[in-house]
């Protein structure tokens, strides 16, 4: 990975990078913490460039260490214009708006917008407007339903050919999704490991068990049709 693609060189990476600290409300610091893996960052930045979206979406916001790197693959990429959405209802009650003014003070704000708002109610609102996005993260709250709702709304905004990545693909709520997905819909989506950029050296037998064992932390899949589901479609076991 060269300088001029490497995340980890950014500027606007640094506080993700070396723990260096955020400005919140109130005129204190915060450093980041959970946030995103360079993995899973790593792995992000890799298909942003193989799709090239034109306008992407997250479940959670956090430190904005994912958000940060959305929106400056945008401006990279000379994208003008709100691309980049992030869903996060506790952005102030939680992290104190770190996202916001780290966002803010690094001039990706134009390009970012935030919805203050449980998933559950900002997804379909997206959907309503008939919204669409090319990659679309889902780290938001990890309960079998809330994750399965995002699942059923992402699946909706999401253009054909586009990226849907889980975060946190271990925790068993998010797995049960995961085989309700693979299980349901196959003919929709071809999935990626994300080790073949983050682990271009483990051989396959190594990058499938670690999936089968639950151990991938992050998991990809490309929508490559859309389909039309009957309300009487077979449920496959998940």
């Amino acid at each position: 990975m060269s300088e001029a693609t490497d995340w980890r060189t950014w500027a606007c990476m640094a506080p993700f990078v070396d723990g260096r600290p955020m400005p919140v409300a109130g005129g204190g610091e915060m450093r980041a913490h959970s946030t995103s893996t360079p993995n899973n960052l790593t792995a992000l930045a890799h298909w942003f460039g193989v799709i090239r979206p034109q306008r992407t979406l997250e479940t959670g916001l956090g430190c904005g260490a994912s958000a940060t790197l959305f929106a400056e693959l945008h401006r990279r990429a000379g994208h003008d214009g709100v691309r980049h959405h992030a869903v996060d209802p506790l952005q102030r009650e939680l992290w104190q708006d770190c996202a916001l003014r780290h966002l803010q003070a690094e001039g990706l704000s134009a390009g970012f917008v935030h919805h203050a708002k449980p998933s559950d109610q900002a997804l379909p609102e997206l959907v309503a407007r008939g919204e669409r996005f090319g990659l679309i993260y889902l780290d938001g709250s990890h309960l079998f339903e809330d994750v399965f709702v995002d699942f059923h709304f992402a699946h909706q905004l999401l253009d054909p050919g586009g990226l849907l990545a889980f975060d946190d693909s271990a925790h068993p709520h998010v797995r049960k999704v995961l085989g309700f997905l693979r299980g349901n819909f196959a003919d929709a989506y071809e999935e990626h490991s994300p080790y073949l950029v983050t682990r271009p050296d483990w051989p396959a037998w190594h990058r499938s068990l670690s999936r089968r064992l639950g151990y991938q932390q992050l998991t990809l899949f490309r929508k490559v049709r859309e389909i039309k589901r009957s309300w009487m479609q077979t449920l496959r076991g998940f």
